[in-house]
């Protein structure tokens, strides 16, 4: 079995940590994206940026 090195380590560890702070920091944004995109179930209010800030 092959030694990864410890710079190849690092590198790992740094796409791991990349990728754990994009989850973290960008869960939030996408699925208010999301409810922007899909609209307002039928009865409801079509929301904007203004009527999220105010709520």
């Amino acid at each position: 079995m092959v030694k990864p090195s410890k710079e190849a380590k690092q590198s790992l560890q740094q796409l791991f940590k990349g990728g754990q702070f994009a989850i973290h920091r960008g869960f939030t944004p996408f699925v208010i994206y999301l409810g922007f995109k899909r609209g307002a179930d039928s009865g409801m209010f079509e929301p904007t940026v203004l009527s999220l800030l105010w709520e």
